[in-house]
């Protein structure tokens, strides 16, 4: 076969999984895993039920896609606030209230996908071995060392404010900004990091 169409067939295929990916995204975000069906993903992706069970087989599979997908968006984006603090476009205070608020915001929806596709494989060990690990907290681990220079205190400033963040994400009403800000300031200060405005040059 031409290379040309080799491409072209690739290209769509692609195409597709990412369709039948952001259309699960949806239902999650929407309606739980009650209404997650390999049919009512099709419906919205707008391909035949059996395009979606061609491209992922089970929905464990698809579900897996998902979480990879949406670990993927958290990394990105704390990797661009990493990268804007290395630069000295934002302090440690401005880079982590950017982004809680952003995940109590807009991004509650999807950060709560998030934790009960983890909650799920928790619960039945084993169950769920297509369930990749969770890999992007060394981003923020990366982060906070950038200012610090002590990689086991930024992990101690990780657990603290994924503590926060969880906590957030799952109440009826989450923190807004001041009060994302206002946390964050009382946290960086007892670890005498709040007047950091810029990085130390310290990152792994």
């Amino acid at each position: 076969m031409p290379a040309g169409k080799t491409d072209g067939r690739r290209q769509r295929g692609d195409s597709t999984r990412r369709a039948i990916v952001e259309a699960t995204i949806d239902v999650l975000a929407t309606d739980g895993f009650d209404g997650l069906t390999l049919r009512e993903v099709a419906a919205r992706a707008g391909v035949s039920p059996a395009a979606a069970t061609y491209h992922f087989g089970t929905v464990d599979a698809l579900v897996a896609a998902v979480l990879q997908e949406l670990d993927e968006r958290a990394t990105r984006r704390l990797a661009d606030l990493t990268e804007r603090s290395r630069a000295g476009e934002l302090s440690l205070l401005d880079a982590c209230t950017t982004y809680l608020a952003d995940l109590f915001g807009p991004g509650r929806s999807l950060a709560l996908t998030q934790l009960e596709i983890r909650l799920r494989a928790a619960r039945a060990p084993g169950a769920h071995p297509q369930v990749p690990p969770v890999h992007h907290d060394r981003q923020v681990i990366d982060l906070i060392t950038t200012y610090t220079g002590d990689r086991r205190q930024a992990h101690e400033l990780f657990l603290a404010v994924f503590g926060f963040a969880t906590l957030g994400v799952l109440a009826p009403a989450p923190p807004g900004t001041d009060a994302v800000r206002n946390y964050m300031a009382g946290l960086l200060a007892r670890h005498g990091l709040l007047d950091t405005d810029a990085p130390t040059g310290g990152a792994p």
